[in-house]
């Protein structure tokens, strides 16, 4: 059933994909890409080698990069940019991502106007020479605000929006996140100074940072881009209770192998498409940037990939101002994300969406066997205890010492799949909580007791795909020995 619902899915998302809409009318003449298009979040990634072909494969329209975030200062308009990126895209169209900083949203309930040619002004100033086409970006389509809307910041926005168009270039346009589309007459009355003025709304439809509604969305009479984001959002909680502020999705794949922390489901979280667990640090311990104490506990909250890959389809079938999906991707390269912009491109193209993963046991001497996996795919399981794993089969020997090397934990079984003791164990049961795109897992060691099989040794796995697929291998044997080559006649004497 899971595997028919995700084929289902990505017809929708590949005709989705492929319908083009014309520009409504109220876009007026800005110059308005239409199709998929990608939201870095991180402007380290604009660095990441080869990354304009990887956004031409996969048809992209425009990239959205951060630029920087725009304060309040001393009752003044302050902009801080970003790093910008190492080179200019030459062929892709770039929009500039404005971010809120301390104080804007307070700011933003203040009367029309206030201070929001200042706000404007510093914008254009740190990306003057950005807006312009040359560098550091290349070919500039707009900006965008990522601003907090609602029903009391709306006027704000709408202001500002009004006083940056008046700095930027003939045919440039101006766009802005809606988290949450208006549930009401009153909501929708009060949101109508920002419609008139911005361009485009970006709307998210799918993620752990907002849900709008995408009926409610199109009959806004604008055009919009609706945003997906498959990244988990964590969030770090110290061992008094304090919150200490966001954790990066790669720290998923780093906690989830980590024998001094505990994975916890978290049940709470009453949401579908949404999966949410903890990790709670059992020691002191460093990963990398993350300094975790006893009792300090991550809590992650990961969108379930099956329910975006319908909704790439569903949320944008018979909506007729839709420009196109947007993806939003964190981190600084597709190393550091479960779903990266490469596996996007497969949704894209309708191959595999599953885990290849190649499993290997072999003898190491005559009491010793190494286990190894690697994930040739770059799609990722899902985060679980129970359900990733690779079994071998050492019989007649029993298991006399485990070294897991990359694997999170193990279980032990008879011949006939029984959990025993591990003195009565002919089965090895090797467990990886998250099996990560292109990872390779570190060998296991396992000393044994007795005779090690003829042919070295049989092993099976099971997972179950991100995507939703269920991926289960029978026992693979090994390869027969190769028999030796007989032994030459010495060779007669000359006579």
């Amino acid at each position: 059933m899971r595997s028919r619902l995700v084929a289902v899915a990505l017809l929708a998302a590949l005709l989705g994909g492929c319908r083009r809409t014309s520009t409504p009318a109220a876009a007026g003449s800005r110059n308005l890409p239409k199709g998929d298009a990608v939201w870095l979040t991180d402007p380290r990634g604009a660095g990441e080698a080869h990354l304009e072909e990887e956004l031409q494969k996969i048809g992209a329209a425009a990239l959205f990069l951060p630029a920087g975030e725009l304060s309040l200062e001393a009752g003044r308009g302050s902009f801080r940019a970003d790093p910008a990126p190492p080179h200019p895209f030459q062929r892709m169209r770039v929009v500039l991502v404005v971010r809120p900083g301390a104080g804007l949203s307070a700011a933003l309930t203040a009367p029309v106007g206030s201070d929001a040619e200042g706000m404007a002004r510093a914008i254009e100033t740190a990306l003057s020479s950005g807006l312009a086409g040359g560098a550091p970006y290349g070919r500039v389509a707009g900006i965008h605000l990522d601003f907090p809307v609602t029903a009391s910041t709306a006027s704000g926005c709408a202001a500002i929006v009004s006083a940056l168009r008046r700095f930027l270039p003939p045919g440039d346009f101006v766009s802005i996140s809606l988290q949450a589309a208006p549930s009401s007459d009153a909501a929708r009355k009060s949101l109508e100074p920002l419609l008139q003025s911005v361009d485009v709304l970006v709307a998210f439809v799918f993620g752990t940072q907002g849900r709008a509604d995408p009926m409610t969305v199109d009959s806004l009479q604008r055009p919009w881009w609706a945003a997906y984001s498959a990244a988990a959002a964590g969030t770090l909680t110290g061992s008094n209770g304090q919150m200490r502020g966001a954790v990066a999705e790669k720290y998923l794949d780093l906690l989830s192998g980590n024998p001094h922390v505990e994975l916890e489901n978290d049940l709470s979280v009453d949401d579908p498409t949404i999966s949410a667990f903890n990790f709670v640090a059992r020691d002191a311990l460093r990963i990398d940037d993350l300094a975790l104490e006893p009792g300090a506990r991550v809590a992650f909250r990961q969108p379930v990939l099956p329910e975006m890959l319908f909704q790439l389809g569903s949320s944008m079938a018979g909506k007729r101002r839709t420009l196109g999906r947007l993806i939003l991707f964190e981190g600084s390269s597709d190393a550091d994300r479960v779903f990266p912009m490469t596996a996007f491109e497969d949704v894209l193209l309708g191959r595999s969406l599953e885990p290849v993963l190649e499993a290997n046991a072999r003898a190491l001497g005559h009491n010793a066997v190494s286990v190894t996996a690697e994930n040739r795919s770059r799609h990722a399981s899902v985060v679980s205890r129970i359900s990733n794993w690779v079994e071998v089969d050492l019989a007649p020997a029993h298991p006399a010492d485990l070294q897991l090397g990359g694997f999170d934990r193990y279980e032990v079984y008879d011949a006939g799949g029984v959990p025993v003791s591990p003195g009565r164990a002919t089965r090895i049961r090797l467990f990886e909580t998250l099996v990560a795109p292109m990872e390779t897992i570190l060998p296991a060691r396992i000393v044994v007791r007795g005779g090690l099989p003829k042919d070295c040794c049989r092993h099976r796995l099971h997972l179950i795909a991100a995507a939703g697929p269920e991926v289960a291998r029978d026992w693979t044997e090994p390869p027969p020995r190769p028999t030796p080559p007989p032994a030459k006649a010495p060779k007669g004497k000359r006579r």
